[in-house]
């Protein structure tokens, strides 16, 4: 009985956590919500990196060019010419040599969005939304894969896109670019023989193509200087001349009430026609005299005076 009794008068341990207690009383359950917090955030978190995008991550490599002229391509110089008849049917049908002529017309005009290999992963699509088109994807073409609707791509452009057209290139070019893009489709598919034969009747191949004459951007930049600077040193000699003669009247009157010669002889050689007569010189010069650069005081001027400095600025600027 003693060893009993003594037994009875040690501790009750209980359980640290009683989950029956829990559930009788569950507010006892927000002790634990910290853990529930950092796990819905960790979730979250791994949501996040899941769905980052190249751009996210900061893995693409940085585009380095030795020559930014390397990177956009310009219109070649060419003379007025008339390219002659392309048999549709003919060109429609890939050959070794339209091949090679498309590989190296890929490379220079498309491969800077849709890259080497027509992945769409370009160093200039990177940013382009939306990207620019797979080849390899069979699906979601804008116009379709076919011969005669990727040359409608490549005449007209696909503009919501921010596909360029190339129509300037010559249609045997393009039908080399075609056979190319269809290269890397894992099944293009077949034109039938009216898609071809409505081809020609729309473009109308067979009948040649006449070609104008341009000049590459970067050089017709360069004339448009230096015909700008020709003029601009021409209109700064002829100033120096006109301040030289102020004995002469009209010479006088141009010092005296021209606050900016330049951009005064400029405007009377730009509308040379409507200030052929008197009336409308007076007008022109009149209504805002500091947007033509001339000073307001120009409308003191008595009907003597007027004829004298039209008939004077006629012979400057014709």
């Amino acid at each position: 009985m003693e060893q009993l009794s003594a037994m009875e008068q040690l501790p009750h341990f209980k359980e640290e956590m009683d989950f029956r207690d829990l559930l009788r009383s569950p507010r006892r359950l927000f002790g634990f919500s910290y853990f529930y917090f950092f796990g819905l955030l960790l979730a979250l978190g791994v949501l996040y990196l899941w769905n980052l995008n190249a751009i996210g991550k900061n893995s693409i490599s940085p585009l380095v060019l030795s020559d930014s002229s390397a990177f956009v391509q310009d219109i070649p110089m060419q003379s007025p010419s008339v390219l002659p008849p392309v048999d549709v049917h003919q060109v429609a049908q890939p050959t070794a040599q339209l091949i090679a002529r498309g590989r190296d017309l890929f490379k220079a005009n498309c491969a800077s969005c849709h890259g080497d290999n027509g992945l769409g992963d370009g160093p200039a699509g990177q940013l382009l939304n939306p990207r620019p088109r797979n080849f390899h994807q069979a699906a979601g073409w804008t116009n379709g894969a076919k011969v005669s609707e990727i040359y409608k791509t490549l005449q007209e452009g696909i503009i919501k896109n921010g596909m360029a057209s190339y129509s300037y290139l010559p249609p045997t070019d393009r039908f080399a670019l075609i056979h190319i893009v269809r290269s890397f489709h894992p099944s293009p598919p077949v034109d039938a023989e009216q898609e071809i034969a409505l081809l020609e009747t729309t473009y109308q191949l067979s009948k040649g193509i006449v070609v104008s004459a341009q000049i590459p951007v970067k050089e017709a930049m360069k004339h448009i200087v230096a015909e700008g600077k020709a003029e601009g040193d021409a209109l700064l000699s002829r100033v120096a001349g006109i301040q030289a003669a102020r004995q002469d009247p009209g010479a006088a009157l141009f010092v005296q009430y021209v606050s900016n010669p330049n951009r005064f002889l400029a405007a009377c050689r730009v509308r040379r026609e409507a200030i052929a007569s008197s009336e409308d010189f007076i007008r022109i010069v009149s209504t805002d005299p500091p947007a033509v650069g001339v000073r307001p005081a120009v409308v003191n001027l008595d009907s003597r005076d007027w004829s004298v400095f039209h008939q004077f600025v006629l012979a400057e600027v014709h």
